[in-house]
């Protein structure tokens, strides 16, 4: 896939990701904005500063016609930095915890991380394990679309040959050598700028996602709900225009409970750690072809089989509880029940489900 179909297909699904989050949770949804954060520091000690020189850096240079073979090499490490920027996409890793139900993290790859006892070390993921766990974290909540891109947004090989000086530039292109095992390959000069370009777009669009979700909170709002482990209370969450900042604030003395967070939690419970779910009675034709086009749509929702009396008792549920999708009109029976974010619905075919999926936080011009 050349990188401008790449790029337009992840923009729409991490876009996806961050509709979807910051309906079941808006207060841990600002909270990951930001990417690394670990409580008060001075400034400068934030590696997402350096990712962002790392991206301006890389941007530099794109315009250039017959780099010489130096800044050719500085373009290529500086691609395997913008890979290793795992404060950025620490983002995303916390915004995928937000449908599963996890409290928002300081360490999202915490998981990851490996100690040396002699001597004494921690070690961090690499590229490699971290867009691993991002792809099999999206997989995990039905985001399958959006799992395979993130398997692809930088290349292992050119990464690994850089990162270990295992590589030659020639004048037929990038040789990768492989010393220590496997076959030797060779990239094509428009090869290596076709990922490069990849790579840098994927970064440029988080950016972009990650700037208009905090500029939708100027002016300030306040939501009654949960933030990581703590009750749910008020908080105002605020971007102020003249100054760049960025805050969520609260004061509440105890909990706050309101009938619409207690509705969202009822919506996210039933979803089940996904972020769609599909209640049948049985599998029909219909059934079938409703779920073939969820899937080509790019997600894997929880398929749920129900009997007759259980699902008499979920739409009962739904109903007493107000769990119907607010956005549609409330139809009495159908074959399939779909659960998103927002609620419950029934779907009579394909264009039902299309029209459930929010529009694209951003729309991006490529080429």
């Amino acid at each position: 896939m050349k990188s401008q179909d790449y790029l337009r297909q992840i923009s729409i699904h991490l876009s996806h990701l961050y509709s979807f989050a910051r309906q079941m949770n808006e207060l841990d949804f600002a909270g990951s904005l930001t990417g690394e954060f670990r409580g008060m520091q001075d400034a400068g000690w934030t590696t997402t500063i350096t990712a962002q020189e790392v991206f301006h850096e890389i941007s530099s240079y794109f315009d250039k016609k017959d780099r010489p073979k130096a800044e050719m090499r500085i373009v290529l490490l500086l691609y395997c930095q913008l890979a290793e920027a795992g404060g950025v996409y620490e983002t995303i890793k916390n915004m995928m915890g937000i449908v599963t139900s996890t409290p928002y993290l300081l360490w999202p790859f915490k998981d990851l991380v490996r100690v040396k006892q002699a001597p004494k070390r921690i070690i961090g993921p690499n590229a490699n394990a971290t867009f691993r766990d991002l792809a099999t974290t999206a997989k995990a909540i039905g985001l399958s679309k959006l799992s395979e891109l993130l398997e692809s947004v930088f290349r292992d090989d050119i990464r690994n040959g850089i990162s270990h000086a295992d590589y030659v530039i020639w004048n037929d292109g990038l040789r990768l050598r492989k010393r220590n095992g496997g076959y030797a390959d060779k990239l094509s000069f428009e090869e290596v700028s076709d990922a490069i370009s990849r790579g840098v777009g994927f970064f440029q669009i988080l950016n972009e996602i990650g700037r208009a979700s905090v500029e939708s909170f100027d002016p300030p709002k306040e939501i009654i709900g949960r933030f990581s482990a703590n009750p749910p209370m008020p908080w105002t969450v605020s971007f102020d225009p003249k100054t760049g900042s960025f805050s969520i604030s609260g004061s509440s003395p105890g909990p706050v409970i309101t009938p619409e967070y207690e509705r969202q939690v009822a919506i996210n419970e039933l979803l089940g750690g996904n972020v769609l779910a599909v209640f049948t009675k049985a599998e029909t034709p219909f059934s079938k072809q409703v779920d073939d086009h969820i899937l080509s749509t790019g997600f894997e929702p929880n398929n749920v089989a129900f009997g007759d009396d259980e699902l008499a008792a979920l739409i009962a549920k739904v109903t007493t509880s107000g769990l119907w999708d607010e956005r549609a009109p409330h139809a009495v029976d159908g074959d399939v029940l779909l659960a998103s974010p927002w609620g419950f619905r029934w779907i009579f075919g394909p264009k039902d489900f299309d029209s459930l999926l929010p529009e694209p936080i951003l729309n991006f011009q490529f080429g």
